[in-house]
């Protein structure tokens, strides 16, 4: 998905067009990969927001003082679907006065909505896709975990969302992973159907992602449940 829209020296500040709920999350692993991040490093600030506002923008521009600890780059990955014009300015004054080995991604539904003077100072990226690339990637690599290491990413992720179990980036982001886990159980139980194990399973995924949409669910016991019954 980003294998061509990235040099290997990246430039300091992109927004990217497209689902901010799942290109986040694509980008940060991508990033990983390639080896410009390290696993839960410390320099990685990865947030969604519903409506990304003032208060966000200086707490973005405080972090954004400070070097790097492990050493390496500092990434900056914002999805949004809204961002009001006082946040705007904060961003904009950010990206005019970069700093070495900070690099700024800000992922948005609508490009256009952006002030002109924000998008005439990033490389602009449009029209991202990804056609289920987010809900298999996240799910494979849940799948090949055992399951304290499920427990253990569970709290990640949900740290991820600053324990803020209502948020809708959150919902988004287990019904995904749910979806994508049930893609690869069904598959293994197209190869044996009488597998009860399966069967099970699939039951239990059918059931989980009912529950998240039912607003007050507790989406960590939830994603604790799979974990250990996968």
């Amino acid at each position: 998905m980003f294998e061509e829209l990235f040099p290997q020296n990246l430039y300091h500040s992109y927004v990217l067009e497209g689902n901010p709920e799942e290109i986040v999350y694509l980008l940060r692993v991508y990033l990983e990969e390639r080896g410009d991040i390290n696993k839960n490093s410390p320099d990685v600030m990865l947030n969604l927001y519903d409506a990304f506002n003032i208060e966000d923008g200086h707490n973005i521009k405080e972090w954004h003082k400070n070097r790097p600890i492990d050493g390496k780059k500092k990434i900056c990955i914002i999805g949004a679907k809204f961002i009001n014009r006082e946040a705007e300015q904060t961003l904009l004054k950010i990206i005019e006065e970069p700093t070495e080995d900070t690099h700024f991604f800000i992922v948005v539904p609508d490009s256009s909505l952006l002030a002109g003077t924000i998008l005439s100072r990033v490389h602009l990226i449009k029209n991202l896709k990804s056609d289920n690339n987010f809900e298999n990637k996240i799910a494979e690599g849940f799948v090949k975990m055992n399951p304290k290491e499920r427990i253990e990413k569970v709290a990640e992720i949900i740290k991820e969302f600053k324990d803020n179990e209502n948020s809708g980036g959150l919902r988004y982001y287990a019904i995904s992973l749910v979806n994508g886990i049930e893609r690869i159980v069904y598959e293994k139980w197209k190869k044996d159907l009488n597998n009860e194990d399966l069967k099970f399973i699939l039951t239990e995924l059918k059931n989980c992602r009912s529950f998240l949409s039912t607003p007050g669910a507790a989406v960590k016991m939830i994603l604790e449940h799979i974990a250990l019954v996968i």
